[in-house]
C-alpha cells in the first residue's frame, strides 16, 4: 500500500509538471492561462481516474501494474509536441538538438520565400 500511495503521488507530479504548461500556453491565447492550466491537468487527470476506474471495475482490484498504465495512458493521450519530445529522448536515452531545435511545419516552410513588407 505504502508503495502505491508513493507511485501515485510521484506521478501525480510528474503529470501535472508534463500537462501544464501545455495548458498555460492555450490558455493564455485563450484570455486566461489560469483556467487553461487546471483544463489542462484536469484532463490529463480524468483520463488517469478512468484509466484506474475501467482497471477496478474489470478486475476488482487495483494493482501497480495498474496505476503505472494509467498515468502512462494519461501522458500518451496528450497532444502536446514537447512530451512527444522527451518521451522520444526518455525511450532512446539520449538527448540530441536535432530532437527539438526545428519545432516547424515542414511543408510549409519554404526556405527561398522572401519578405515583401516594407
Amino acid at each position: 500500500m505504502k508503495e502505491t500511495l508513493k507511485q501515485i503521488v510521484v506521478r501525480s507530479l510528474g503529470l501535472v509538471a508534463a500537462t501544464a504548461f501545455g495548458g498555460t500556453a492555450i490558455g493564455a491565447v485563450a484570455g486566461d492561462w489560469v483556467m487553461g492550466t487546471l483544463i489542462g491537468v484536469g484532463s490529463a487527470f480524468a483520463v488517469v481516474l478512468t484509466t484506474i476506474g475501467v482497471a477496478v471495475a474489470w478486475k476488482g482490484t487495483l494493482e501497480l501494474s495498474d496505476i503505472q498504465n494509467a498515468y502512462r495512458a494519461a501522458v500518451a493521450k496528450s497532444d502536446s509536441e514537447a512530451v512527444e519530445d522527451a518521451l522520444k529522448v526518455t525511450k532512446d536515452g539520449n538527448f540530441d538538438f536535432d530532437d527539438v531545435v526545428f519545432d516547424g511545419d515542414d511543408d510549409l516552410y519554404d526556405p527561398n520565400a522572401k519578405d515583401d513588407i516594407k
